[in-house]
């Protein structure tokens, strides 16, 4: 699928396309330049991370798993080429990311099963030092998916990045470089609304009112004026009054930015 399309695949997923484009999005369906499948597989893998939320359960509960599983494995007679029960389960489990997502997910509803029922203060505490860990575990996903060369896992990528806190500084990092130095304009723009929602942190916004001097397209420089307007950044007025200036900027984009810059109290 091009690039065009992508921005409004992301909005399909979150459900927020107008009806208009809607009606677009599914005339482009027909026509095969979206491959619903691929937006169905997005749409499942973001829902994955969105309800993963809880952190794994005790390093008990791990150690008992493997422990039946070793069991299993005496039980199980051996293969012709000697490959035994538990190698296989590992082989599936770990084979790629979505194995080992599924695996820790797996785990997460055995722990809040154990945690339920059996809900004390050590357990209690232990959660939530593991919380932690599935926030790193996050962490390496999201920085994986933004280095891959497929525009719709970047896409990923910064989805998974909304739902890690804005002081997270590897994820703002990360954003801000995806933000920068993106080569598809519409991640560029996935990365520009997540930092959005954390402007409120006063190094969130000073990085976006930096971002605007290194954007070369005038989609993006047209957003983030608008952003701008929209958080009354006076320090944003010489940023984007040097855009305005610049020759090579296109006329409608000058009238745009001029309106944005007046504006701004």
């Amino acid at each position: 699928m091009e690039e065009k399309y992508m921005s409004m695949i992301t909005e399909f997923i979150d459900g927020t396309l107008s009806p208009e484009r809607e009606k677009e999005f599914h005339q482009y369906v027909r026509e095969g330049h979206i491959d619903m499948a691929e937006v169905e597989e997005m749409a499942k893998i973001q829902g994955v991370m969105l309800s993963s939320s809880a952190p794994e359960p005790s390093s008990v509960l791990k150690e008992n798993f493997y422990q039946m599983l070793n069991e299993a494995q005496a039980k199980q007679p051996q293969t012709n080429n000697g490959s035994s029960l538990l190698e296989k389960i590992k082989s599936f489990l770990f084979a790629n990311q979505y194995g080992r997502m599924a695996f820790g997910i797996g785990l997460l509803v055995i722990g809040l099963f154990f945690g339920t029922t059996w809900g004390n203060n050590s357990y209690k505490e232990e959660l939530s030092d593991l919380n932690g860990q599935m926030v790193e575990m996050r962490e390496m996903m999201m920085m994986a998916m933004l280095e891959k060369e497929s525009v719709s896992d970047r896409l990923k990528g910064v989805q998974m990045s909304s739902q890690l806190s804005s002081s997270n500084q590897k994820v703002t990092d990360a954003l801000f470089l995806t933000l920068n130095s993106d080569p598809s304009t519409n991640v560029r723009i996935a990365a520009l609304n997540t930092l959005a929602e954390f402007a409120n942190d006063p190094k969130v916004r000073e990085g976006l009112v930096n971002s605007i001097s290194k954007q070369k397209s005038p989609l993006m420089q047209v957003n983030l004026a608008e952003l701008m307007v929209k958080l009354q950044e006076t320090k944003a007025k010489d940023e984007l009054n040097s855009i305005l200036e610049n020759d090579q900027t296109p006329e409608d984009v000058k009238v745009t930015l001029k309106a944005s810059i007046e504006k701004i109290i």
